[in-house]
């Protein structure tokens, strides 16, 4: 089983801020566990020490007999990483995954932005066999995937005892490809693309991701819209695809780019356009259309083992990750 320790999270953030609250004193453990909890996350002090121990082999703080307090590269840290406190609309989480990831395609490391779903362990043989079919079919972002075990954190969420996360490249690594080469992708809508016969004849729905406060694809998910598993398997069905304009001075850049993430196994672009797709105009701009990310948890949900989804939730170095049929 891969393992991971993700430098910034949630958890990450609360424990700085907990400890800056002090000041230069020292904290015990049980106090920062309170305090992370009257901040509406349920972490276990096991959870909390282990990550502390982390913190401070980094440098983000210090340790005193059994007591803790914040280094001044923590507080630095603290302040970069307070953006989250105003994560209200889904597509600021996708900037900030955008501008924190360290992922560079050319080298094939650094962190990549991850969606996890957190489920049962005693169904976990049967999903990593569904996720198989999924991400080695050309609705995936890429076949690499990632387990998380108990006490591990996926944004907000500690993987509770009897639970497995699994974890996938979320598609926002597109934005990040093309934002290390100066092109800024701009976040538009989330559509419904519907496919017969293996393949695709229409897009049915738009969510604009400004104003939500969650994935938009997760309210497709939810609303029962999408039947991603059928696309896979009969080659019928509704999928999600994520649609994002930018500069068509661009072109020529994006298209190579895309092409060689493609070779590297990540990313399925359905489409580079000045023209209309299905009907959705690109206004004057260029339109890169591509699977979105959340298609590879979403059979999960549609088959009934009522995951727990956590959408762009991670930032994880993409060494931790494996092809999908590694890990079976």
């Amino acid at each position: 089983m891969r393992k991971f320790d993700s430098e910034i999270d949630h958890l990450f953030v609360e424990i700085l801020r907990a400890l800056s609250s002090k000041g230069s004193n020292y904290v015990r453990a049980g106090e920062i566990v309170h305090k992370i909890r009257d901040r509406g996350l349920n972490f276990s002090e096991r959870t909390v020490r282990n990550r502390l121990e982390a913190m401070a082999e980094r440098g983000f703080v210090e340790k005193k007999g059994n007591s803790w307090r914040i280094t001044d590269k923590g507080l630095e840290m603290l302040s970069r990483s307070t953006v989250f406190d105003r994560l209200g609309e889904f597509s600021e989480t996708l900037e900030y995954n955008m501008l924190h990831s360290t992922f560079n395609i050319y080298t094939m490391e650094g962190t990549v932005p991850t969606s996890v779903a957190i489920l049962d362990k005693d169904q976990a043989d049967r999903a990593l066999e569904v996720l198989s079919e999924v991400l080695n079919s050309r609705l995936a972002t890429s076949r690499y995937a990632v387990l998380l075990d108990e006490g591990e954190i996926a944004g907000k969420t500690e993987i509770e005892e009897g639970k497995i996360g699994i974890g996938t490249i979320s598609s926002t690594v597109m934005d990040i490809i093309m934002l290390n080469i100066g092109v800024i992708l701009s976040v538009e809508y989330a559509g419904l693309l519907k496919y017969e016969n293996g393949l695709p004849v229409g897009v049915t729905e738009l969510i604009n991701y400004s104003g939500t406060t969650i994935s938009p694809g997760l309210l497709f998910i939810r609303g029962g819209y999408t039947s991603v598993y059928d696309v896979v398997v009969r080659g019928s069905g509704y999928a999600v695809i994520a649609i994002r304009n930018f500069s068509p001075y661009a072109i020529e850049e994006v298209e190579k780019e895309v092409q060689l993430a493609s070779a590297r196994g990540l990313g399925k672009v359905l489409t580079i356009t000045m023209d209309r797709f299905f009907g959705i105009p690109a206004q004057k701009r260029a339109m890169l259309v591509f699977q979105a990310g959340i298609n590879q948890l979403a059979p999960l949900y549609e088959l009934g083992f009522k995951p727990v989804l956590e959408i762009n939730s991670s930032l994880i170095e993409f060494r931790k990750f494996g092809e999908i049929d590694e890990l079976i």
